[in-house]
Formats: C-alpha cells, sequence, structure tokens
C-alpha cells in the first residue's frame, strides 16, 4: 500500500468516471458494430446529438434527472453505475499501487474488461477488438516486466489450449457448448497476463463467480444459459492484481 494524497485519490476518480462514460458508449455500439471513436456521441431514442454538458460522467444525469434533455426518454442507469464503478476501481488502484506504471497498465486492464464484461452481460458477445486491445495490452506489461517471451508464448497457448480443452470437453460430456468461442480466445488472452503458475488460482476463482453468475442469472429470471466472461475477467483482474494467489493462501 502507497501513501496517496486524496487529492490524487480524487484525481484518479475523475479519470476513472471519465473512462466510465467511454466503456458505456463503447459497451453499447461495439455489439452494433457502430465507430467507437469518430462517431459524436447520441441519444439512442431520438437520435439527437449530445453536447458536451450533455457528458459530463454522473452529473449531466443526474442533473438531467436521468433523462434525455431533447426527447425526455429515460436513461438507463447504467449509465452512472459503470461510471462510478469503474471510478471506484481507479481510486483502489492508486490507493493500493500509487501513481505508478504499474498503476496505468491495471487502470487499462480494468477499463478493457469493463467492456468486455457489460457487453457479455447485455448481448452475450465478447467483442474480439476488445480481446485484440487485451492481449496488446498483456504483451506491453510482461514487456515493462522484462518477462521471458517464451513464457509468455507458453503461458499464451497453455491458456488457447486449456479453453480448447474445456469447450470440447463440456461439449462431450453435457452434449452442448457451455463454453464459447469467445470464451476460448480470453483464455489465450489470460495465458498472456498471467504465469502458468496463476491458472489454478484464476480457474479456481472462474469458478466460484461462475457459480454465483449462474444462480443470480436464475434468480432474476435471465434462465438457465448465463455469459460466463464476466466471471473469467473478474478473476483475471484479481490474479493479475495479486499474482502467486494459491501461494499467498497457502
Amino acid at each position: 500500500m502507497n501513501e496517496v494524497m486524496p487529492i490524487i485519490l480524487i484525481f484518479a476518480f475523475i479519470i476513472g468516471t471519465s473512462i466510465g462514460s467511454f466503456v458505456t458508449m463503447a459497451s453499447h455500439r461495439l455489439p452494433k458494430e457502430e465507430d467507437i471513436v469518430f462517431k459524436p456521441s447520441y441519444c439512442p431514442n431520438c437520435q439527437n446529438k449530445l453536447k458536451f454538458w450533455d457528458l459530463f460522467p454522473i452529473f449531466s444525469w443526474v442533473f438531467q434527472s436521468g433523462k434525455c434533455r431533447y426527447c425526455r426518454k429515460s436513461i438507463s442507469f447504467r449509465y452512472p453505475l459503470i461510471e462510478i464503478t469503474l471510478g471506484l476501481i481507479f481510486v483502489a488502484i492508486v490507493y493500493f499501487y500509487g501513481v505508478t506504471v504499474e498503476s496505468l497498465f491495471f487502470a487499462l486492464l480494468a477499463s478493457e474488461l469493463a467492456i468486455l464484461i457489460v457487453t457479455d452481460l447485455e448481448c452475450y458477445i465478447i467483442p474480439d477488438g476488445v480481446q485484440v486491445a487485451l492481449f496488446v495490452t498483456a504483451i506491453a506489461y510482461r514487456v515493462y516486466l522484462l518477462s521471458d517471451a517464451t513464457s509468455v508464448i507458453a503461458s499464451s497457448v497453455a491458456g488457447l489450449a486449456l479453453g480448447l480443452a474445456l469447450h470440447y470437453g463440456s461439449f462431450y460430456i453435457l452434449k452442448k457448448d457451455a463454453l464459447g468461442f469467445g470464451d476460448v480466445k480470453f483464455f489465450c488472452v489470460a495465458g498472456a497476463w498471467l504465469t502458468i503458475a496463476d491458472f489454478p488460482a484464476f480457474l479456481f476463482f472462474s469458478g466460484i463467480i461462475g457459480i454465483i453468475t449462474g444462480i443470480l442469472w436464475r434468480i432474476i429470471g435471465k434462465g438457465k444459459v448465463f455469459p460466463f466472461a464476466p466471471a473469467l475477467a473478474v478473476s483475471l483482474f484479481v490474479n493479475v492484481l495479486i499474482p502467486n494467489m494459491i501461494q499467498r493462501i497457502l
């Protein structure tokens, strides 16, 4: 844990909510294959282009009473919820890891995983673009850590092999696709972030979180089929921030 001035934490929260605003937009557009860079922000209902004062994280939603300024259509609570969540995650990262290069990588990881989680929860989709971004960020992080290239390749291949084994194994045993190919790709991406020694903890926490997600999915009436990528994403994030989890527990 690092000693961080409150003003730095406030700044981290502001940055986090701003990135969270981008996450809300990207997670809405990517499943529709819309541009997330050059296309101006707009109201999904009336299509009016939004002004900069419509886009302040959290505050715009509150001051507009959760409604579009133009058509008065209700704006989903997903927007401030995602912004607040990412803001708090950024605060936690800076609080525990300080203003460091590691914190920058962890913040990027959190942002990319947030898009992946939201799109899978809402649309059962894991955008390939997000997977590529996660993989590139992972390589940059491992280069920063001066990780051996052979070990990075080995862990990525091991992750892919594990994902394929779980996909075809579950299909053989359960006679259905219990693990989609999007999840299989994510195992490869996770391997780029983790070492092979981290995989037991990654699988363990993924399973626990997946079980909880499945139970909650049924409770809220979403059915038996639930998105598994959020469990994988949360487990990856925890294991990247706290490596060698098994050894720490034991």
